[in-house]
């Protein structure tokens, strides 16, 4: 049964380009490991430099094996990087399916 994980990305201000650099390195690993990104957004309301991302996972295992992956990747270091450059902080969540439409 696939799990869902909601990552919640709130980015430091004028960082969007070098984020989405570190995207363009990390999302091409995270499918070849098998994660699938159902859909990636930007926040117009709230709390503005919001990014969330909507992985699907296989099992709650299945995310350990995707970070080992991006961990592993010769690429690993200028992804690090570019995160930390700008990311200001990230929530992680996994959550189950929920149907009742």
């Amino acid at each position: 049964m696939a799990v869902y994980l909601h990552v919640t990305l709130l980015l430091k201000q004028g960082k969007l380009p070098v984020f989405r650099d570190a995207m363009k390195i990390a999302q091409p690993i995270a499918e070849t490991a098998g994660w699938k990104l159902h859909d990636a957004f930007l926040f117009r309301s709230g709390r503005l430099n919001t990014v969330v991302d909507l992985w699907e996972l296989e099992d709650m295992n299945h995310y350990e094996r995707g970070m080992t992956a991006l961990q592993r990747s010769p690429r690993f270091a200028e992804l690090q990087s570019k995160l930390a450059d700008s990311v200001e902080s990230e929530t992680i969540c996994f959550a189950d399916r929920l149907r009742y439409v």
